[in-house]
C-alpha cells in the first residue's frame, strides 16, 4: 500500500473555524504506556517482528482512518506504536465512532511534516485529517508517552467537536463548565475550543506530566468526560490521585498478564 506519494500540504479545512494546532511541551521521566488502564482490546500492538505493511493495513481496518502521508515508515515505528496504542486504549468506548460520525466518516491521519511549532493539527495541514509530526515526537514517545497519548486524543478532540457549531447539548454544556471553571491547561488558556480538546487528551493520557487532573481542582471537568465523552469509562484514578505510571511492558499479539494497581476503579465495558 503505497502511503509516501500521498501527502498535500497546505490544503484549506471543509469545516469553518478548524482549531489551532497542538505543541508537545517539555515532559520528565516517566516511562510505561502513558495510559494506566486502557481497554482490554483484541487489537494489541502486533510485534516489531511484524512488517509495517501489515500493520499499517491492520491499523486501517481495525479504526477505519485512512492513513496518508510519508512518514508511515519504520523509521518513526514506535510513533506508531503509540498512535496504534491510544486508539486501542479507547476503543471499548463510543468515542471514535461518534467522532466520525459527527464528520459523515470523512477523517483520515496524516503522518506529515508540519509548519512551524506544532506537532499535531486537525484539518490544517491538510484538509479533513488529523497530521501528526513524528518527526518532532523524537525522545517524548519514551521520556512522556502520557503527553503523547494526550496528544492523539486531543488532535481527535477538535474532530469530535467539530459539530459545535450546531450548538449540541454536550456543547452546551460544555460552555457552562468553561464559563465556570475557566483555564484548565497552560496551552489551551482562554480558548474554549482548546480547553475542550485537553480535557479529553489529559482524561485519557492520565500519565502525562503536570496532568492538570492530578491537583484535584478540575472535578466537573473530568466528570463531563467521563459521563458525556467515553460512556463512564475511566482510565485512571478519581481526580487528585496520581496515576501509577510504573514502565510497563507493551503487550503484543501474546501479552504477558500484569498486576492491576489497588486504586484502579474503572472496568471495561469492552
Amino acid at each position: 500500500m503505497l502511503r509516501g506519494s500521498l501527502l498535500a500540504a497546505g490544503a484549506t479545512s471543509v469545516f469553518s473555524g478548524t482549531a489551532l494546532a497542538l505543541p508537545s511541551a517539555p515532559g520528565t521521566d516517566l516511562p510505561g504506556t502513558g495510559i494506566p488502564v486502557p481497554c482490554e482490546t483484541p487489537q494489541l500492538w502486533p510485534g516489531d517482528d511484524v512488517p509495517l505493511s501489515e500493520i499499517l493495513d491492520q491499523l486501517e481496518e481495525n479504526w477505519g482512518f485512512k492513513l496518508v502521508g510519508p512518514y508511515w515508515v519504520n523509521k518513526h515505528r514506535r510513533a506508531i506504536q503509540l498512535v496504534w496504542e491510544t486508539l486501542g486504549a479507547v476503543s471499548c468506548t463510543p468515542y471514535l465512532d461518534t467522532l466520525k460520525e459527527k464528520v459523515d466518516g470523512r477523517v483520515g491521519l496524516n503522518a506529515a511534516h508540519i509548519s512551524g511549532f506544532a506537532w499535531g493539527d486537525w484539518s490544517l495541514t491538510r484538509s479533513g485529517y488529523v497530521t501528526f509530526d513524528f518527526q518532532k515526537f523524537g525522545d517524548k514517545i519514551e521520556t512522556d508517552p502520557g503527553r503523547m497519548a494526550r496528544l492523539v486524543i486531543h488532535e481527535l478532540g477538535h474532530v469530535y467537536n467539530a459539530d459545535r457549531h450546531r450548538n449540541p447539548a454536550y456543547w452546551r454544556r460544555f460552555k457552562k463548565l468553561f464559563a465556570k471553571h475557566g483555564r484548565f491547561s497552560s496551552y489551551a488558556g482562554r480558548s474554549v475550543t482548546e480547553t475542550f480538546a485537553e480535557v479529553l487528551g489529559y482524561y485519557v493520557g492520565r500519565c502525562a506530566s503536570k496532568n492538570p487532573y492530578d491537583t484535584g481542582k478540575f472535578d466537573e471537568y473530568y466528570e463531563f468526560a467521563r459521563d458525556e465523552v467515553f460512556d463512564g469509562r475511566e482510565f485512571g484514578p478519581e481526580p487528585g490521585i496520581p496515576s501509577d505510571c510504573s514502565a510497563q511492558p507493551t503487550p503484543t499479539a501474546t501479552p504477558t498478564p500484569r498486576p492491576t494497581p489497588s486504586w484502579i476503579r474503572a472496568v471495561s465495558r469492552g
